[in-house]
């Protein structure tokens, strides 16, 4: 796939960043319109999950066009009004992020019944997420040995047991698992949700930790908790009927493995995948973290995080 190529009778005219993704997107055309043509080698699952969330009136981009042999679609130009760029402006992002949670509420409950797909935020993707970060960021990027990791693998075992076991109250949801500002986007004030395929049934915290711990974009103290009391507010008018500090306990657990996913995953894209800009973002990364773990008891966790450089 090049500019210039004409596929299904689109014209592809510009190759697209693809962020971490792995697949490749191509703005193109069609009888003067502008859409978007991807690549993507799981797209049946992608369009199932698609034709699941437009019914539920979850606002996903539009489909046009696909071709399952070639694993290609064409979906609309959303263009290039990311929540990230949003945030940039000097307008206050308070309005535009309750109108993402708003959205995020609506995939999480409403899409949930007859969603298609059997993947679980369970024990071994909790695991798995762990040993991502440990892998990539502690130890490839930072260069850490597995004798400066002693006694983490305790804490780890930790988190992961009483993530499992607060959460089971609010852990039979649909999740984005990707729920950040570069995939939340506004075109004509209406808000597109993309890059859903990896989502999975799990906790309603895990993308509310994605989007108010942000790596990309930092909306400060004072309005993480003015949205996080938004949120619950909401939630609990669809019956959700946990208490304000349970929330707030599962909340801060799943800020952590958020925090260790994204982390993992700058270290893999900037050194692996041939995406070194992805490494800006983890100073960032490395200051959530440490945030969330200072009042808590994973005393060596913390220490190995205290210590890292970035």
């Amino acid at each position: 796939m090049k500019p210039g190529d004409v596929i299904g009778g689109y014209k592809l005219v510009q190759r697209l960043n693809q962020g971490g993704s792995e697949r490749t997107f191509f703005r193109c055309t069609k009888e003067n319109t502008t859409y978007v043509m991807i690549y993507d080698h799981e797209l049946e699952q992608y369009l199932k999950l698609h034709r699941h969330l437009s019914a539920k009136n979850v606002a996903v981009p539009k489909v046009h066009w696909h071709n399952l042999d070639q694993r290609l679609m064409v979906q609309e130009d959303l263009g290039d009004t990311s929540l990230l760029v949003m945030s940039k402006t000097k307008r206050s992002p308070v309005g535009f992020y309750q109108t993402a949670l708003d959205e995020l509420i609506k995939l999480q409950i409403d899409a949930r019944p007859g969603a298609p797909l059997q993947c679980y935020y369970d024990q071994d993707h909790i695991r798995w997420e762990q040993g991502y970060f440990r892998d990539h960021f502690l130890m490839q990027y930072c260069g850490l040995q597995e004798k400066d990791l002693h006694g983490l693998e305790k804490d780890f075992a930790a988190i992961m047991i009483n993530l499992l076991k607060t959460a089971e109250p609010i852990s039979d949801y649909l999740m984005h698992r990707d729920f950040q500002s570069q995939n939340i986007y506004f075109k004509h004030d209406q808000i597109r949700i993309i890059d859903f395929q990896s989502a999975r049934i799990g906790p309603l915290t895990y993308d509310l930790a994605a989007l108010l711990r942000d790596a990309y974009v930092n909306i400060g103290i004072e309005i993480e908790n003015l949205l996080i009391e938004y949120y619950f507010s909401r939630i609990r008018k669809r019956g959700i009927t946990i208490s304000w500090n349970e929330f707030l306990t599962i909340y801060e657990l799943t800020c952590l493995q958020r925090n260790m996913q994204a982390l993992g995953a700058f270290a893999n894209l900037s050194l692996n995948k041939g995406k070194p800009h992805f490494a800006q973002y983890i100073p960032r990364g490395v200051a959530l973290l440490q945030h969330g773990l200072r009042e808590t008891d994973f005393t060596k966790f913390h220490d190995i995080v205290s210590m890292v450089k970035p």
